[in-house]
């Protein structure tokens, strides 16, 4: 696989999991019948989501561009062939989620913590006290920017060793994207209850509504080992 198929078939795997944010999101403003699903009774109105589209927009515009070059760039670090053994991808998958996990917990917590910083940029995301699945793009551009260092590191840190699985990066974005859709979401979750640890909707749903705890995205365990699950 060369680098440019590389960057296309990941950008192409992005678009279709920000397709699939865009319709969960528009389907709760439309359809009725869909509220008895949601975590929170508060009524939200289509022109206040609308009002958001532009930052979206931004940060997604901002995810392409970021992640065609940091791969681009970070090809070599790939096993070009795809030829990886099923066992050595599912623990780089492990790997990248624990490392982005755990960056993204202390960075989040840093930015309720610090006064200023919380006013400043990340208060921008939590005027969505009952968010909508894109609402996870809603941000202030340099929190996207920084939060993105992320898996980054988890990448880099397996390269130290051997080569990076393409097939196990790919698993890693899939999963990660379409959570952060899902707990963005506001409906209860279903089968994420059933996973011990996994960061559930009601999770961090409830640290929008109370955004004092739940700084954990994917692994909530980290709010338990630190004192701060609510």
């Amino acid at each position: 696989m060369e680098a440019q198929e590389f960057v296309f078939y990941t950008l192409l795997l992005l678009f279709g999991c920000v397709a699939l944010g865009f319709i969960i999101s528009f389907a709760p403003l439309y359809i009725s019948g869909l509220s008895r699903y949601r975590i929170q009774d508060k009524k939200i109105q289509p022109n206040s989501f609308y009002k958001r589209l532009p930052l979206i927009a931004i940060n997604t515009v901002l995810l392409f561009i970021l992640s065609g070059i940091g791969l681009y760039l970070l090809f070599p670090i790939f096993n070009a062939s795809m030829d990886t053994h099923i066992g050595s991808a599912i623990i780089q998958v492990l790997i990248i989620m624990v490392f982005d996990d755990l960056y993204f917990y202390f960075y989040h917590k840093w930015l309720h913590d610090n006064k200023k910083l919380l006013k400043s940029i990340h208060s921008i995301h939590h005027r969505t006290t009952a968010p909508l699945a894109m609402d996870y793009l809603y941000v202030h551009p340099l929190e996207w920017l920084i939060g993105f260092l992320g898996p980054f590191i988890g990448i880099l840190s397996i390269a130290f060793f051997t080569e990076v699985s393409i097939c196990g990066f790919w698993t890693y974005q899939l999963i990660r994207t379409l959570h952060e859709i899902d707990v963005h979401s506001g409906f209860k979750s279903v089968l994420s209850s059933s996973i011990p640890f996994w960061g559930e909707t009601e999770h961090h749903d409830m640290h929008h509504e109370v955004p004092n705890g739940n700084y954990a995205s994917t692994f909530t365990i980290w709010d338990q080992l630190f004192g701060t699950k609510m």
